[in-house]
């Protein structure tokens, strides 16, 4: 569509150059002006189609906009862009008459100079106080004139509200610095002499900090002491809440804390839906530079005291900092000794390093704390203490306020050892929260962790979650980061004040969307909880004779603190046996063998070895030849060669059918000698050489080889990705990047030697004639791809669901009532419907646009990339004597598979529930807040115990038109909230029934009561659908039973 377009212009673009340049010279420039008296010579720039007028009459048509551009003919034949205080020979100023006559004020002052920035430029130009009601307050006339003072004692340069607003919608929308927008605003007003424009970007700073104090208090209602009405709140809060998370006094349904005693079990298995979700990260890019003789160490920040902020009261902060220990506990995790071992230098003349946030789980950002010289825990306390107390002012330490909280933290293995021991210390009036509290570990981070850690603090195991993703905190750096080199030069106050700003920004556009997002996941949500379902109940009928025994198991197995169960999850210790086993049992093996066997084996094991030995020396030699590489493969070699010599005087005494093939070896280097075991010679060949008994004992060798080599490519592969990545997170500079570089070689070509054993192994098995090509598959690089049951959970496993072989077609009466009417686009269901609160303006229609039809991808690169069968629980070929080993392999493989898939199942559902939930939530916050706001528009005079004692009808028009703008949004959460079809349930947690029996199932219907009543009903529904499968099948075995026996 955009080449067509183009195509369209391009032909035209001589026509619109001239259609340009034709204005600079309208064709009655000259001519009499329309009043009769004067001549036309000004255009107006900013004007709508202005008629070229007299300076007369363009000063009569500007009274309202005087901050527009006059050009004024010049005799030498050009418009010449000028002040309006130029006009009338340069004697022109403009009024601030409250009363005017014709837009003159009948007791001026006296003209004064003043620079004046508005959007379209700097103005220097004059002013006239109005002297009508006597001695005049300055601010008061600018300020009702919309102008907002540099200074408050006799201000000389003033900014328009107009270019206060805009400079802070771009900023926020493209992080635009000031510096740039008033050099923006100096080159419209003259672009080729711009050093002649007055600078204002001083004042202009200075100007922008109070304005941007001025906003967050009008937002948050300060002005009409909205807090007042949340009294569990920061008074004097300039956070802006989170309207889906549970908050109460806030928008949590009435009752439900008051759990009857026949259904507290609903807490339990229904916490999430009153259940408070954080999540805890660290940013180094918000900097702040040491500018020990630059910066003003008396600037303030205006957003901080008293705790009211996103940051902490800077007082209690610093207090905190002195007193808290740096200790941390001992790292046992990989991916943190890497954070530890980070390069600190990129820190070196930094005051603040970065900042640590709470964001909830919709990334409404909580709190937020400066860092210097990395991410300590004290810091990440105090950001968590922060965060819970914006909503705990008042409050006793014992109350919770909420069923269950999570939180989220990429080194949570580490910082969760002893998190109730330092608020014990530091913050004993949260010990309760932090009680309540369970940890986890973001999805994507934990990629990088031991697999321990990968078991224990994965959400996909915590029951009661919901798939708590836990990564929302990476899309507010997006934004955040941006400000970095603007911040990195600011001052203190400037730089918590502009973050602050911007958090406010990001969190009232998740709010005003909240609505679309949660009807979107909850779309992806009921659609993978119905795939997951169906895959579990497959399971269970493919696994029905066994899952009595594996819950068991779960029942009786240990539970860490987030409630993970130990011990289900993973494979214990492998049973597939080493060459090494096999090795040690051939030697101890006395039966029916010969005497000397022991000796045999040895000669055969050892040369396994040495084939081994030779391909690392191999693989060597294809490494960048430095001299440390090079001394490296002179040593082996040497070891080598006496180790050979040592194997040929052996087989000369035990093998000397072969002597004359190892007589006809050409010399070569000690790698590239064949060693002319059995498998080297062919097998037509092994009798007449009497090699059959060395060839069965290779054979049960190689058997062994092939799965330490299975293994030991697992091992390569994960080594692999972990330097990988590490590589590319930490590697900076020339020096440190060559260095990682060849150590991720080595591990690449380890990888592809350990491939190459695998194959060695294969080959030797198929020339023994003890398996064909079809029975051991060939390795490469590609099957190395994941892991399965072997594997902890990767990113995106929740999603996906397990192949065509472990389900079955949709069971009968399993499939969910669907009557979720969801379109593809949310948004398409909320249309403009003339809302009084938002911008008003008639909207052409638009036709649905078309599809772009794009050429067909390569085949091979639509199919979603398999598991590698290296991975796979069942591994490609049997043993000798371990049946019953592989046997309870494949058992727990099964079992891991089921309780994976359940988990899986019951984590969707909890999504489900939860979003209806967090919808309930919205439509209590969104009502509440137009119900407040519409109390304060009723008020005849500032309401009592605010800082702000004056009122006006302006007051009440705001709070009257924040009052239908939440209505709005409430109308829009409540439409989508109906798309959904969710179960009717009442809002006051009571059905008319009021009698108390706790037989009565009308009595005290609470959310979580009608969510577990809709659960038992499914689960009846699931077991009558599985037991008939199970029927089926039986019913069909027997009739095929019987067809055979016929």
């Amino acid at each position: 569509q955009t080449g067509e377009t183009l195509d369209q212009f391009i032909p035209e673009l001589p026509r619109l150059l001239s259609l340009i340049l034709s204005g600079e010279a309208p064709e009655d420039v000259g001519s009499l002006c329309s009043c009769g008296q004067g001549t036309r010579v000004v255009q107006c720039h900013d004007c709508f189609k202005y008629e070229m007028s007299c300076e007369e009459c363009f000063i009569q048509h500007h009274h309202a906009t005087p901050f527009h551009w006059p050009k004024v003919w010049q005799a030498q034949g050009f418009f010449k862009k000028m002040d309006i205080a130029c006009l009338r020979g340069n004697t022109y100023a403009i009024d601030l008459c409250s009363r005017p006559c014709n837009g003159v004020c009948s007791n001026p002052s006296p003209p004064h100079g003043v620079t004046i920035v508005d959007t379209n430029g700097v103005h220097a130009t004059r002013i006239r106080y109005c002297f009508c009601d006597g001695q005049p307050n300055y601010v008061n006339q600018l300020m009702r004139a919309r102008l907002f003072p540099g200074t408050i004692s006799l201000p000389r340069t003033l900014f328009t509200f107009r270019v206060l607003d805009e400079f802070q919608e771009h900023h926020l929308a493209s992080k635009k610095a000031v510096y740039d927008y008033v050099g923006a605003l100096r080159r419209l007003t003259d672009g080729a002499f711009t050093h002649e424009v007055p600078d204002p970007y001083p004042q202009f700073g200075l100007v922008v900090r109070i304005w941007r104090k001025l906003c967050l208090e009008k937002w948050t209602g300060q002005a009409h002491n909205l807090s007042s009405a949340f009294p569990h709140r920061t008074p004097g809060t300039l956070v802006l809440f989170c309207p889906a998370c549970p908050e109460e006094g806030y928008n949590m349904e009435n009752g439900w804390e008051r759990t009857p005693e026949h259904l507290r079990y609903v807490n339990i298995l229904c916490r999430h839906l009153n259940q408070e979700q954080l999540e805890l990260d660290g940013n180094f890019h918000l900097q702040q530079l040491e500018k020990k003789n630059y910066s003003d160490p008396n600037d303030i920040s205006l957003e901080t005291a008293n705790g009211v902020g996103y940051f902490p009261d800077e007082d209690m902060y610093e207090m905190y900092r002195n007193s808290a220990s740096d200790s941390s506990e001992k790292s046992t995790c990989s991916y943190l000794n890497i954070v530890n071992n980070q390069n600190k230098s990129k820190f070196k003349n930094m005051k603040i390093t970065g900042v640590v946030n709470v964001v909830c789980s919709h990334s409404i950002i909580r709190s937020s704390v400066n860092l210097s010289k990395g991410e300590a825990h004290k810091h990440s306390d105090f950001v968590l203490a922060h965060a819970h107390a914006h909503a705990r002012h008042n409050r006793p330490p014992s109350h919770l306020g909420v069923c269950d909280r999570m939180l989220s933290y990429d080194c949570n293995c580490q910082y969760s050892v002893k998190l109730q021991e330092r608020f014990n210390t530091h913050f004993p009036d949260l010990n309760a929260i932090i009680q309540q509290t369970r940890c986890s570990i973001p999805a994507l981070h934990i990629e990088d962790h031991k697999d321990q850690c990968k078991y224990e603090f994965n959400c996909a195991y915590i029951p009661c979650s919901g798939h708590f993703y836990e990564e929302n905190i990476e899309a507010t750096w997006v934004e955040s980061n941006q400000l970095g080199p603007a911040t990195r030069q600011m001052n203190h106050g400037n730089r918590i004040g502009t973050i602050t700003l911007n958090y406010t920004y990001w969190n009232w556009l998740k709010t005003t969307r909240m609505h679309l997002s949660l009807l979107k996941a909850y779309k992806e949500g009921r659609e993978l909880f119905q795939d997951k379902r169906q895959s579990f109940l497959s399971l269970c009928v493919l696994y029905s004779h066994r899952i009595s025994d594996w819950t068991e198991i779960a029942r009786t197995a240990p539970r860490l603190p987030n409630g993970t169960i130990q011990g289900i999850y993973q494979h214990g210790d492998s049973k597939v046996p080493s060459r090494e086993q096999v090795y040690q049992q051939l030697c101890n093996e006395r039966n029916d063998q010969r005497a000397d066997l022991g000796t045999e084996v040895f000669l055969i094991h050892e040369g396994l070895c040495i084939q081994y030995l030779q391909y690392r020396i191999r693989t060597k030699l294809t490494l960048n030849q430095t001299e440390t590489v090079q001394n490296d493969i002179r040593t082996q070699r040497t070891k080598l060669g006496k180790r050979l010599a040592e194997f040929r005087d052996l087989q000369t005494s035990l093998m000397p059918q072969v002597a004359d093939l190892v007589a006809a070896l050409p010399t070569c280097d000690v790698e590239e000698e064949v060693l002319h075991l059995p498998s080297d010679i062919p097998r037509a060949e092994h009798a007449g050489r009497g090699l059959d008994k060395l060839a069965e004992v290779e054979i049960k060798l190689r058997e062994g080889e092939l799965y330490d080599a299975i293994h030991s490519v697992r091992a390569a592969t994960k080594a692999f990705s972990a330097t990988h990545v590490d590589k590319q997170d930490n590697s900076r500079g020339v020096k440190a990047n060559t260095r990682s570089s060849l150590q991720l070689k080595r591990i690449e070509k380890e990888r592809d030697s350990c491939i190459a054993d695998f194959n060695r192994a294969r080959q030797a098995l198929i020339d023994l004639n003890y398996a064909s090509v079809d029975d051991i598959r060939l390795m490469t690089v590609s099957d190395t791809f994941r892991r399965n049951t072997f594997q902890a959970r990767k990113l995106g496993d929740s999603r996906r669901t397990d192949g065509q072989l472990f389900s079955f077609p949709m069971l009968p009466d399993t499939k969910l009532d669907d009557n979720a009417n969801i379109d593809n686009d949310p948004v398409d269901e909320f249309k403009l419907d003339g809302g009084m609160a938002g911008t008003q303006m008639p909207r052409r229609k638009r036709g649905p646009k078309k599809k772009q039809v794009k050429p067909p991808k390569d085949e091979d690169k639509r199919v979603l990339k398999e598991d590698g069968w290296i991975w796979s629980s069942r591994l490609t070929f049997g043993v000798h004597a371990i049946s019953e080993d592989l046997e309870e392999y494949e058992e727990a493989s099964d079992r891991i598979q089921w309780f994976r898939a359940k988990e899986d199942m019951e984590r969707w559902r909890e999504v489900c529930e939860k979003i209806q939930a967090e919808f309930r939530n919205c439509i209590r916050a969104f009502s509440c807040m137009s119900v407040e706001w519409a109390k304060k528009a009723e008020l005849k005079q500032a309401p009592l115990g605010s800082a702000h004692t004056t009122w006006s009808a302006g007051h009440a028009a705001y709070a009257r038109r924040q009052a239908v703008m939440y209505a709005k949004l409430l109308d829009d959460c409540k439409k989508a909230y109906s798309l959904c079809s969710f179960t009717p349930i009442p809002e006051d947690g009571l059905f008319s029934n009021q009698s108390g029996d706790a037989e009565d199932p009308n009595t005290c219907r609470i959310f979580a009561d009608t969510i577990a009543r809709i659960r038992a009903d499914v689960q009846a529904q699931d077991e009558a659908a599985v037991s008939r499968q199970i029927r089926s099948a039986a019913e069909m075995n027997v009739g095929l039973t019987a067809t055979a026996s016929r």
